[in-house]
């Protein structure tokens, strides 16, 4: 749910509209999905085209989770173990075949938004990641070269004595261009998907909370808000949202709550100024700030996990404009128009899952990088749901767990973040 005061800037710059829900539900579908997100839209258009009938059900609005929250920054989505945690915890051989399947993922949302002519605002224009010090400096430079050796993912080391040329900022200490990077409207691009779900025949109930589902023989009845629902098969795509009422997806994700905020609009001489190429930005960092140029090129968002559940808006603004003034001291005087929160899903293996669980389907867990990586699954799925060939993925063999000591995630996690930003801090302190 959105905190009191909130504003959403993709919910405020999307002029078009879902598509209409449906007046009633009903009696029974092949497929009922939970979660009207990019996962769950894009699984249910597949769906429906292969002559399914498909409603989908949402607790409160489409999209109103992670898909209309995010920075709409895409990418390979490179693993959070880092290169040298996921050779070592899965061999180079796996560790490549998951690395690369970010590339197809990638690859598969430009071919999708192409032809299904998705007006997203996509733009591959590439991501700089500022490097926080001389260490990190080389250690990406290692991870480059392999990178671009075992994957084929291309990239350019910027030293500081050149970084100008990527960010109006002196804070770090050089940095690395991801050219196969870019961004889109993340609002827009769930309008489109839902519009061509409609096209295809889905139904859409929101507010429409699924509260229970019972298995009966072959069918499954699905308890909702409005009534009762009789499913062939259930697919769960709740993701970061997912709680009591889905207990198959909660058990095996870990919900993290980040903050994000838009500044401007700024003049287009300071928008060239911080971002010269108009990349999208990441840093190096444990807890770590992420940025963007909206795609109209007149403000900026900047995200990151700032701010728990309940914070208040004016705290949260005020931990971004710390990070922001870090990095970008010349927002001193800059407006803040938007400030808004959401939520991520974590998973114990850092790994995104998608597969048949507890009775149900399930796709989700995709660690903070979700938009490229949640359509790509939500076809997967579809593909594996209808035995069609294609839905391999390289995450397969990993078994989807549960989270361990679930009840005490959150505190867990909340603890890990501090720890991390202690740890991201001393450096900063101790750096040349």
């Amino acid at each position: 749910m959105a905190e009191q005061g909130e504003r959403i800037y993709w919910l405020d710059t999307c002029d078009a509209a879902l598509p209409p829900v449906a007046t009633g539900l009903p009696k029974r579908v092949d497929f009922a999905i939970v979660g009207a997100g990019y996962t769950g839209i894009t699984t249910a258009l597949y769906l429906a085209r292969a002559g399914r009938s498909v409603a989908v059900f949402d607790a409160v609005a489409l999209g109103h989770g992670a898909s209309s929250r995010n920075g709409g920054m895409v990418g390979p989505g490179l693993h959070k173990l880092g290169i040298s945690g996921l050779v070592a915890h899965y061999g180079e051989d796996q560790a490549v075949a998951i690395l690369n399947e970010g590339l197809l993922a990638l690859e598969h949302l430009q071919a999708m938004v192409a032809e299904e002519d998705l007006d997203g605002d996509l733009q591959i224009r590439g991501r700089f990641k500022g490097l926080r010090t001389a260490a990190h400096y080389e250690a990406s430079a290692r991870e480059s070269d392999w990178l671009r050796t075992k994957i084929g993912l291309p990239s350019d080391m910027v030293p500081q004595s050149e970084q100008r040329s990527e960010i109006g900022s002196d804070f770090y200490r050089g940095g690395v261009v991801y050219h196969r990077d870019g961004g889109v409207h993340p609002r827009k691009l769930l309008v489109a998907l839902a519009t061509r779900a409609a096209e295809a025949g889905v139904e859409f109930h929101a507010p429409c909370a699924v509260t229970g589902l019972r298995r009966d023989g072959n069918d499954v009845t699905l308890n909702t808000a409005l009534g009762s629902v009789v499913a062939g098969e259930v697919v769960m795509a709740t993701n970061g949202y997912a709680d009591r009422h889905s207990q198959p997806l909660n058990r095996r994700v870990v919900p993290i709550r980040t903050g994000a905020a838009a500044v401007g609009p700024l003049s287009p001489e300071l928008m060239a100024d911080l971002t010269p190429k108009a990349r999208m930005h990441a840093e190096s960092a444990r807890v770590f700030m992420w940025y963007r140029p909206t795609p109209d090129g007149r403000s900026f968002i900047f995200g990151g996990r700032f701010g728990g559940q309940g914070t208040a808006v004016e705290k949260r603004r005020a931990a971004i404009r710390r990070s922001v003034l870090r990095v970008f001291p010349q927002l001193e005087n800059a407006p803040f128009s938007h400030v808004w929160s959401g939520n991520v899903a974590y998973t114990p293996d850092h790994c995104p899952h998608l597969g048949r669980e507890d009775g149900v389907w399930l796709a989700g867990g995709y660690c903070g990088s979700g938009v490229t990586r949640s359509i790509y699954f939500g076809t997967k799925l579809a593909r594996r749901i209808l035995g069609q060939p294609g839905s391999e993925t390289a995450f397969d063999a990993l078994p989807f767990k549960p989270v361990p000591f679930k009840p005490f995630s959150k505190w867990g996690a909340g603890m890990l973040m501090r720890w991390y930003a202690h740890q991201d801090a001393k450096e900063l302190k101790n750096r040349d």
